[in-house]
């Protein structure tokens, strides 16, 4: 495959080096979480087939800490720090408690979402998943009045369907691909999305996990990727994407990390904090034709793929 030239560094505003987006993944579960066929991650082993309870009370009240505790010392954090970022919750989250949500729009923040409960796009049919990502959006503009822009798949992962499922439904932002640090324009069909990639190893669940790292872990690599793109910044500004969930940060001894990432890189002056909506905003006002892309976009075994790369055995 032709190896595409770097693109011009961009430049964001007042001349920060890098634009940071802590984002908040509200997410609630399907039906099969805690069960022994569950396709959901949990903190401890499922229990056996063979046990005579089926559905595993620790595992669901785990989850259960992030709209009781969670969300709101998240929310605590950040308008003590003077932060605004972008939500993601599933449609279901948001039908359920709209006033976190209400809340959240009030004190600045943005509101993306998820599609409507945790479960995987890749699973669906195109049909349902646009039923259920227009479901969303419905009860998204219900809730706090405007139509939600920006799109994060359930597990960052994708299916073959999703960026057209996206611009269809009128998603304008896009967060899976995880092949850049700047953004860039990504024409679907018709329409265009502008691509933000999420950094899934600096998500909050890399301490929830996997074995061998800690939260302590999990700060040092935020402070590591922010101290090289800081540094890289002088020349060429690039922005840090990654997720926070209400139900794993949110406990005391990992939000106290995210309060003190906070304060570690407002420290450095050149730094902004922005939402996922205003920094694809930005880029499109200023920098629309820097970098254009046509989906799909990735390359698969040194050439070009091609959508049935993605649907293949």
């Amino acid at each position: 495959m032709k190896v595409r030239p770097k693109r011009k560094p961009i430049q964001w505003p007042d001349g920060a080096r890098v634009a940071l987006t802590p984002c908040v993944a509200f997410e609630t579960w399907p039906e099969d979480l805690g069960g022994p066929r569950t396709q959901q991650h949990q903190n401890r082993r499922a229990f056996p087939k063979n046990a005579l309870t089926k559905k595993d009370l620790g595992a669901i009240t785990d989850r259960e800490f992030g709209e009781r505790v969670g969300i709101y010392r998240f929310l605590e954090i950040f308008e003590t720090e003077k932060i605004r970022t972008t939500f993601f919750p599933t449609g279901i989250t948001v039908q359920n408690y709209p006033e976190i949500f209400k809340e959240a729009v009030e004190m600045g923040h943005e509101v993306g979402t998820e599609t409507w409960i945790h479960d995987y796009s890749y699973m669906k049919k195109r049909d349902k998943e646009k039923k259920d990502l227009q479901r969303t959006v419905d009860i998204v503009k219900k809730v706090v009045g405007k139509t939600p822009v920006g799109y994060l798949s359930t597990g960052i992962a994708p299916s073959v369907n999703t960026p057209e499922v996206i611009v269809e439904c009128g998603y304008t932002y896009w967060m899976d691909p995880q092949h850049q640090e700047t953004p860039y324009t990504l024409k679907v069909k018709n329409k265009e999305l502008t691509v933000l990639s999420y950094f899934a190893d600096l998500n909050d669940y890399s301490s929830y996990q996997r074995a061998g790292r800690t939260p302590r872990d999990l700060l040092q690599m935020w402070k590591d990727a922010f101290d090289c793109l800081y540094e890289e910044g002088a020349t060429d500004p690039k922005f840090m994407i990654w997720g926070n969930h209400p139900f794993v940060g949110g406990r005391p001894f990992r939000a106290h990390l995210l309060r003190e990432f906070i304060r570690y890189a407002k420290s450095h002056g050149k730094v902004w904090f922005a939402t996922a909506g205003e920094l694809a905003k930005w880029y499109r006002e200023n920098y629309h034709d820097a970098q254009v892309e046509t989906w799909p976009n990735f390359a698969f075994a040194g050439r070009a793929g091609v959508l049935s790369d993605l649907t293949k055995p």
